[in-house]
């Protein structure tokens, strides 16, 4: 039997008081996922916060230490692709409000008012939409001349107003959508979405709306996968992860610290069939939150869908993630015959 298994990945340090480095938060367990990556034969999705880079190529004008670290970014994502993965833009636009530190090379990104790209100014969304493809471009074109930056996901899933983006995916030749997580809305001073009435579709085209499917639209949607977790699996994830932090010190391998949001009370979701991010009875799909405990879930979703599309952040990953990982690949492959090249998974 045919499965399709989308494994993506958010490719950033930390947002908040204290960004973590690049090598804790995403060139070692990039690498530690390469090698799982290139075990299964999978061809995985980056999305790239490229509001830093354009940030981290401007502080390198002044700091060696940058210019080390965009170097060394380069050169992996360089090498993403040349092992057959995907490497596209991830625009959080509070980047353009950062505070570097030279002491620490690390990052504070506090103010979160430019969080959504809908906050920020018309010039400003040209040239960090324009600018996160042509740094790409200028990273990628001289080892892959051809190859082509035309899918994208938003920065904590703020795809909305579509209509803020639609200008600069028809200047860019944007194809492929990665946003919506189906289902699921939040509400806060940072993040501001709502998919509660995203289409059940997995793989949908659009126009206007990211949650409205149109079977002529010029864009394709790849739903994001979540599942639902009963009170019994998360108390016995909860112990889990425990006895795991206790007995082998499991942990990521990040020191970064992110930035608490506020609930805007009040906001009531377009459809009353959604679930609140901050709802643990319903979990994306993730490597980060697969665990030992999680495994039976995660084989059962697949056993029940044809379509399976995981969403997750180096930064978060502990060695625990990547064994349980690396089992559900073992498991998956031995039992179903599996696509992951997005670009074989057509719309319904």
């Amino acid at each position: 039997m045919q499965k399709q298994l989308l494994v993506t990945f958010d490719y950033e340090l930390f947002l908040g008081n204290r960004s973590g480095h690049i090598h804790d938060c995403m060139i070692e367990p990039t690498n530690r996922l390469m090698a799982i990556m290139a075990k299964h034969k999978i061809r995985s999705v980056f999305f790239v916060d490229t509001t830093y880079l354009l940030r981290l190529k401007k502080q390198a004008e002044n700091s060696t230490q940058c210019a080390a670290d965009f170097k060394t970014v380069a050169t992996q994502l360089t090498d993403l692709v040349k092992q057959g993965h995907f490497v596209y833009p991830h625009v959080h636009p509070h980047w353009l409000d950062a505070i570097y530190d030279e002491k620490t090379n690390q990052w504070q990104l506090n103010d979160t008012a430019k969080y959504r790209f809908h906050n920020i100014s018309d010039s400003e969304k040209a040239m960090v939409f324009n600018g996160s493809v042509k740094i790409l471009e200028e990273i990628l074109h001289p080892s892959f001349p051809d190859y082509k930056v035309n899918a994208y996901r938003a920065g904590g899933w703020c795809i909305q107003p579509f209509s803020d983006f639609k200008p600069y995916f028809h200047q860019n030749k944007i194809e492929y959508e990665f946003s919506v997580l189906g289902g699921i809305y939040q509400f806060t001073d940072a993040q501001y979405f709502d998919f509660s009435n995203a289409p059940q579709k997995t793989i949908y085209r659009f126009n206007d709306d990211v949650c409205v499917p149109e079977s002529d639209g010029p864009f394709t949607q790849y739903n994001i996968s979540s599942i639902p977790l009963s009170n019994n699996k998360l108390m016995l994830n909860k112990l889990w992860l425990k006895l795991l932090y206790k007995i082998k010190g499991d942990h990521t391998f990040n020191k970064g610290e992110g930035q608490p949001s506020r609930i805007l009370n009040g906001i009531k979701p377009v459809s009353d069939k959604g679930h609140d991010l901050s709802d643990t009875h319903w979990e994306r799909i993730s490597v980060e939150l697969l665990t030992a405990v999680k495994m039976s879930a995660y084989k059962n979703f697949l056993d029940q869908n044809k379509y399976m599309h995981f969403i997750s952040h180096p930064k978060m990953i502990t060695n625990h993630n990547l064994v349980v990982f690396d089992n559900f690949l073992d498991w998956a492959f031995e039992k179903y015959s599996v696509s992951t090249d997005f670009h074989s998974m057509l719309p319904e």
